[in-house]
């Protein structure tokens, strides 16, 4: 998960991160959260360079360019993301709902307004990731959600895809367009011949990944610490 805070008070958004990175360690989700101190380098980045962004928090007083300026312009790109308006002034709170923040957080009580907003936030963005999926199996056109997806593994030149209901099918394409098609960092290569979903994974063990249905997937010996890695991210903060 990709957040970014705009404000040109740096005590202001230094405050704004430390609450969110302490909200999404109790979520258990991994995020990059960067500030900027202000709105033109964040325009620059989102509408030039295209960076990925899934939530922003954007303090509307600002110099030169304003929060609600920047936000009607984002709108107007029709740039998909979640708007956090954040100020000291709440007589803006009008003007901001033109632009459709997903809430509108008063500084002065960001310890207990900004928790919650990230809570539902975080919610909504992982709604949007967990996309359905249409694979083209031997037994027709068959729709999933990616959640759903607990590993999948080469068969010559198609891919064998294993769901969390127990089914098994069979697609026709190869492993690696499937998995460079799901876009997610769910999905963990252990060896070249299988990927699997770090939802599923309960433990790892002796270059073994145990799955929460108790299957056992082996990981290559040679990629093992990368692995291991890629999927204690995936679970969280290691304690």
């Amino acid at each position: 998960m990709n957040i970014a805070i705009c404000d040109d008070s740096e005590y202001d958004a230094l405050a704004a991160r430390e609450v969110i990175k302490q909200t999404l360690k109790e979520l258990h989700i991994n995020a990059e959260i960067t500030y900027y101190l202000n709105a033109e380098e964040i325009d620059d980045k989102l509408l030039n360079y295209k960076e990925q962004l899934d939530i922003l928090i954007l303090d509307i007083d600002m110099p030169r360019i304003s929060g609600l300026e920047l936000a009607q312009k984002l709108r107007a790109n029709q740039l998909d993301l979640i708007i956090i308006f954040l100020s000291n002034h709440e007589e803006f709170v009008f003007k901001a709902i033109e632009f459709q923040p997903f809430r509108y957080i008063r500084k002065i009580r960001l310890k207990t307004e900004m928790p919650l907003a990230i809570r539902a936030a975080a919610r909504l963005v992982q709604i949007q990731m967990d996309k359905q999926v249409i694979l083209d199996s031997n037994d027709g056109e068959i729709k999933v959600m990616i959640s759903e997806i607990m590993y999948f593994e080469a068969d010559k030149r198609k891919t064998i895809v294993h769901l969390s209901n127990g089914k098994i099918r069979t697609i026709n394409r190869n492993l690696t367009e499937f998995y460079e098609a799901l876009k997610s960092s769910k999905f963990v290569m252990i060896h070249r011949s299988c990927v699997v979903n770090a939802d599923y994974v309960q433990n790892i063990k002796n270059d073994i990944a145990i799955l929460k249905n108790d299957e056992k997937l082996v990981i290559s010996r040679r990629k093992a610490k990368e692995v291991k890695q890629r999927i204690i991210d995936e679970w969280g903060e290691l304690i």
